[in-house]
This record gives structure tokens, sequence and C-alpha cells, in this order.
């Protein structure tokens, strides 16, 4: 049901744009589950193989990343970014962990650092930034982008914080 509700959504967005807008359709499809640091999903990778598969119906290109660390995840965006001409949709779909600071969301790769407490910046450094990833499509030409962030609500950063705490917390 879920993912009929995003390819009828992705589909009123780009059957509706003119031929112009629309010159090619790709897709960068991310699922991660096999978190290094953080806790492990379950269901991420087969959520983005659904999306995956609903896309290419849809008539995207899709490019497809899994379980993948910052590294990998970077050189699969460069892939997408290679591809895009004028006008073209270029769209982005994450699932796994994510988290926002001050209004920003964050995708996190699998390789996501452990942290101290007053080491956030590590994570934040090692993430990827929601918007960045808008503004570096449009700087290649996109004509439409859209980004689908089917992230965790459960705080990884807490956790990490919380494994590396040197504080003892007390149950009564």
């Amino acid at each position: 049901m879920r993912f009929s509700l995003i390819a009828a959504g992705i589909a009123a967005l780009v059957l509706g744009a003119s031929p112009a807008e629309a010159a090619k359709r790709l897709a960068l499809v991310i699922g991660n589950n096999a978190y290094e640091n953080v806790p492990k999903l379950m269901k991420a990778v087969n959520d983005a193989d659904a999306v995956a598969s609903e896309l290419s119906k849809l008539g995207f290109e899709v490019v497809k990343a899994e379980d993948v660390g910052r590294r990998a995840m970077s050189r699969a965006l460069v892939e997408l970014e290679g591809k895009i001409g004028a006008g073209d949709t270029a769209l982005i779909y994450f699932a796994g962990h994510g988290f926002a600071i001050d209004g920003t969301n964050y995708l996190l790769p699998v390789d996501v650092p452990i942290a101290n407490p007053g080491e956030e910046g590590l994570i934040r450094d090692a993430s990827f930034a929601a918007t960045g990833l808008s503004y570096r499509l449009q700087e290649k030409g996109a004509g439409t982008v859209i980004l689908i962030l089917d992230a965790c609500r459960d705080n990884p950063l807490a956790t990490i914080l919380a494994q590396n705490s040197r504080s003892l917390e007390i149950g009564r």
C-alpha cells in the first residue's frame, strides 16, 4: 500500500510535467540496513528494492545502492549527477537512519562513526544533508528534484552518545 501511494505521487509529479521539463527520469535509490555503529535496520533494503522496481515501471533510470558507507554513497551520487542534463527529473529515495539538527535532515551512511558527547559534529560531517543533495542536483541542471526520505524515526545519535557516555543511569 505504501509503495502504491509513493508510486502514485511520483507518477503525478512526473507525468504532469511537460516533455521539455522531463527529458530524462533519473533516480538514486539507497537502502541501508547494515549499520556498523548504530542499531541495524531490517527493512530498509527491501523498501528500496520495491521503490526501485516501481520507479523503473514509471520510466526512471535507476541507480541502486545498498548498505553503503560514506564513500560509496558519494560515488552513487556522483554517478547520478553525471547522467543529469538540463531539465531532467532527478529523484533520490533514501531508506535508512536519518536525523535532524536545527531543521536540516541528515542521511546516515552505514559507517557513520561513534561520537562522544560534544562530538556531534563527527556525525554531521559523516552524513549527508538532504538540502545539500537537492542543491547538487539543481546545480547539474535538473529541472525537477524529488527527495523521498524514508528514514527511521529513532535517533541513532542518542544511541551513539549513550554508548559512549561516562554517566551511569540508575533505575529505581
